[in-house]
């Protein structure tokens, strides 16, 4: 049986999929959801400033990181590709990960899903998604096949591969 299912989030296409596909079956299975989002390191895909201008992330970042201070259209880029140590970095990706997970949950709630929490953790992607379906002894992973990495020829990306061959439950990678 089905009881909890971990849905793992990172704003690319494939884990829109993934959302859909983890709210039915959730919503069908009156299953608990939980949605977890592994903040990123190192510098931003040119995917994912591109998927953080199109859904307005930046912007919505923006107002929690500065409030106050007006949002100028164009000045992600700035933020964005500065430096790992540069405060506003830190806090802007963080502002993003906490969007991907409110917008992810919401889109399960239209959906019917009733039981809903969200996580944003920090560290090794996979391990830090293997280590939430431990901690929210969850039945099933929901995950998009490959998200917002470089390697766009890969049929499973990395991180997808990894929580398929080590979780403990079952594994569902979404296309």
């Amino acid at each position: 049986m089905i009881d909890k299912i971990l849905l793992a989030v990172d704003g690319s296409l494939n884990a829109v999929r993934a959302t859909d596909l983890a709210a039915e079956l959730a919503a069908k299975l009156n299953a608990d959801l939980s949605i977890v989002h592994v903040l990123m390191h190192g510098r931003p895909s040119a995917e994912l400033v591109h998927m953080a201008e199109v859904e307005h992330l930046v912007e919505e970042a923006h107002a929690v990181v500065s409030p106050g201070i007006a949002y100028v259209t164009g000045s992600h880029p700035e933020v964005l590709g500065a430096s790992a140590t540069d405060p506003r970095y830190a806090r802007v990706i963080a502002a993003l990960g906490d969007q991907l997970v409110t917008r992810a949950k919401a889109r399960c709630a239209d959906q019917g899903v009733k039981k809903i929490e969200t996580d944003v953790r920090a560290g090794d992607y996979a391990e830090e998604i293997l280590d939430a379906a431990k901690d929210f002894k969850a039945d099933m992973v929901v995950i998009g096949s490959r998200g917002l990495g470089l390697l766009k020829s890969t049929v499973l990306g990395s991180v997808s591969q990894k929580v398929l061959h080590h979780a403990e439950c079952s594994v569902v990678t979404v296309r």
